[in-house]
């Protein structure tokens, strides 16, 4: 039986200053549905949900939560409605915090003497917790668990304020194949119980499996709703898909044959002490090497014990022929290596500062010799932007605009352009395009093969996604306990990646 909307946004318009973001959308979700909200980074997604949320005013248009008028609704309003809650991209957890804590974060209850009662948040937690079939303690500090049950918590602390709809953001961005398939059974225990969920991913295999029906944003106008069993992968791809664009995951170009070319990057017994254990492998200059593994097997601790970002590192690195100091980033970050993080909001981005500003910071050391005036390094910086916002397809408004106020894709081009701009001897890509439409990841992927191919750049990929691994990689290396068991062959497929993934057994060698 067809439910009833929970939500109904009705010819939502919306502009800053004169630029046009929403053109007359209508979009709606449903009791017990799956709604999916696809387009390209700049599209209005995230705009059209933060009207939703009572974050930005509609210029035009009528909200309806329910059939009640919400158009002029506050965040605080919309939430103590308890209709609508969103599941940000970069979660809003206080991460000093526990789960408990989190969940019932300004709302907990008091005990005698107006103190908050400890015991009955924990309890009431773990009540929460077992109803969802979750395995997360409700003490833990928030900080130290896995972006997986991260996000559980989040869904843990949206509903139980009883919202009837939730948005996803890019859910499974930062998540693996076991993962995916936890969420994947949540959303079904979710729906089936009837709240409302709006899905935004740019990953088609998971909108087919998930939802019900589909509404592309292009240009700020909506294109649908589309029920997703009457729809294709190349119809939803032509409606979101510009027309110069190259989104094949062809290999773009066959890297050069790394045979006797000289080492980019050198790994030997890298160890921490608690995740990573003696850990080996080189990246010849010219190569794309891709790591894969599960949720905690230590992917990104190994991005940052390689950038010099961890203080209890042990064994020996070289870049580009060169000993690095270990555990001091500034000998190593712009000294021939590049990292590009996971969280390019918080580490990735000085989000206050202008575009230009972002691209030169590694780069100042080449942009003026010692002494050089602000004159010239602002020239500096400023060509320095026009050449990669070309070369990376960047959408912005100029050098001077706030990192801030780009969607994530194009903070994610900002943060490539700084570090393959510092002209590295290796550079380190940690999920690079999470969260990152099928143009600007085309456009980035097109930048690493260049790089690698051109310029002699040896690429250490770290993504969760096998598809994209597969596309660039010369060699992909699994990851498994902190470890790295083995060397598999992306010729073999993403079926073969997966059924390696899912079963990490060492079967070879991985440090050649």
């Amino acid at each position: 039986m067809n439910q009833p909307p929970i939500v109904q946004m009705q010819r939502i318009e919306k502009s800053f200053g004169s630029a046009p973001v929403l053109r007359g959308v209508d979009f709606e979700v449903r009791a017990g549905q799956v709604h999916a909200l696809l387009g390209g980074n700049g599209a209005g997604k995230s705009t059209l949900m933060k009207i939703l949320m009572g974050v930005h005013r509609a210029d035009a248009g009528k909200i309806l939560l329910d059939g009640r008028d919400m158009t002029t609704a506050s965040v605080v309003e919309t939430l103590q409605q308890g209709v609508v809650a969103m599941i940000f991209q970069e979660l809003s957890l206080l991460p000093n915090m526990t789960v408990a804590d989190n969940i019932f974060l300004g709302r907990e209850p008091l005990a005698f003497g107006l103190r908050v009662d400890a015991k009955v948040i924990r309890s009431q937690t773990e009540v929460l917790i077992a109803a969802q079939g979750f395995d997360i303690p409700a003490h833990a500090r928030v900080e130290d668990l896995p972006f997986a049950q991260r996000q559980q918590v989040e869904i843990l602390k949206a509903t139980a304020r009883g919202a009837r709809v939730l948005v996803m953001d890019e859910p499974t961005s930062s998540l693996t194949a076991r993962e995916e398939e936890k969420l994947f059974e949540l959303i079904q225990r979710l729906t089936a119980i009837g709240i409302g969920i709006v899905y935004i991913s740019h990953r088609m295999s998971e909108i087919f499996r998930v939802s019900d029906q589909i509404t592309v944003l292009r240009d700020g106008s909506a294109i649908g709703p589309i029920p997703t069993q009457t729809a294709t992968v190349a119809a939803i791809s032509a409606h979101l898909a510009r027309p110069d664009a190259t989104t094949s995951l062809a290999r773009a170009v066959a890297s050069p044959a790394t045979i006797n070319k000289p080492l980019a990057l050198s790994v030997r017994n890298l160890s921490t002490k608690r995740s990573l254990r003696d850990i080996s492998f080189d990246v010849a200059a010219g190569e794309i090497v891709g790591i894969a593994g599960l949720v905690g097997a230590g992917r990104s601790t190994l991005a940052k014990a390689l950038a010099g970002l961890l203080p209890d590192v042990t064994g020996t690195v070289q870049v580009g022929g060169k000993p690095v100091q270990l555990a001091m980033a500034h000998s190593v970050l712009g000294q021939g290596l590049g990292f590009v993080p996971e969280d390019r909001r918080q580490e990735g981005l000085v989000l206050i500062h202008g575009l230009a500003d972002n691209m030169a910071l590694p780069n100042l050391a080449r942009l003026g010799r010692r002494g050089a005036l602000g004159p010239i390094l602002r020239r500096g910086a400023d060509q320095l932007y026009s050449r990669w916002a070309q070369v990376l397809g960047l959408v912005a408004s100029g050098p001077r605009q706030a990192a801030s106020e780009l969607s994530g894709g194009n903070q994610q081009k900002v943060v490539f352009a700084k570090w393959l701009a510092s002209q590295p001897h290796a550079l380190i890509l940690d999920e690079p395009t999470s969260g990152v439409d099928v143009n600007a990841k085309a456009d980035m992927r097109a930048a690493l093969t260049r790089s690698a191919r051109d310029d002699g750049v040896g690429i250490l990929l770290i993504n969760s996604e096998l598809d994209e691994l597969a596309a660039v990689c010369d060699r992909i290396l699994l990851m498994d306990a902190g470890r790295i068991i083995r060397t598999l062959d992306p010729r073999d497929g993403e079926a073969a990646l997966l059924a390696a993934l899912l079963s990490p057994e060492p079967l070879a060698e991985a440090s050649t």
